[in-house]
């Protein structure tokens, strides 16, 4: 049985109003699998995104392995995704991991649309690539705290930023911690 998307209504939603773009596309009742598929189709889309410009302009040597780049970005993509579940029930929240699933997966679908359009304005119009950075980064903000309303049932979008912020400050301080004890050093990092 095939499902007719309008992917153009659902993207058009989550811009406009997020809370509601999210429960539509949960209402789309897809598969655990297709989440999972979205998430990785994301992370590929977005790690190739990221290497198009330094690949044109030859700067490939500053830049991780694609190889690394995808373990890592896979890597946070499950972290986001556990602490969403986790943090968001610590505070009351209802939604389910599987639902956190979908809420990164098209997140991140969202980003990589807007990580297209700042390749492209950077390649055609360079000054304006600031720009699109700045919008990207308010519309990452903006998804993101109604999508999370939206999964675990959330009134305040400020309370939720906070609660993203905090938890992200936290994780920070015990990957630090952890890294310290394994000896572990980032580049750059042995002269501080």
């Amino acid at each position: 049985m095939s499902q007719n998307i309008d992917l153009r209504g659902l993207v058009r939603l989550s811009f406009a109003e997020p809370e509601a773009g999210f429960r539509a596309v949960q209402a789309l009742n897809l598969p655990v699998a297709t989440r999972w598929t979205l998430v990785a189709a994301a992370v590929l889309a977005g790690v190739v995104l990221a290497y198009l410009l330094p690949v044109m302009a030859g700067q490939t040597d500053e830049i991780p392995s694609p190889l690394t780049a995808t373990l890592i970005q896979a890597a946070m993509n499950l972290i986001a995704i556990s602490l969403l579940t986790v943090v968001g029930r610590m505070f009351g929240g209802i939604g389910r991991f599987e639902d956190a699933i979908l809420l990164v997966g098209w997140l991140q679908m969202l980003m990589v649309g807007m990580q297209a359009i700042q390749v492209v304005v950077m390649l055609l119009l360079p000054p304006l690539g600031a720009l699109v950075l700045v919008l990207a980064i308010a519309a990452f903000f903006w998804l993101f705290s109604g999508f999370t309303c939206a999964l675990h049932g959330f009134q305040s979008r400020l309370l939720v930023l906070v609660g993203g912020f905090g938890t992200l400050f936290a994780l920070a301080f015990v990957l630090s911690f952890v890294m310290i004890i394994l000896g572990i050093q980032l580049p750059g990092m042995g002269d501080v």
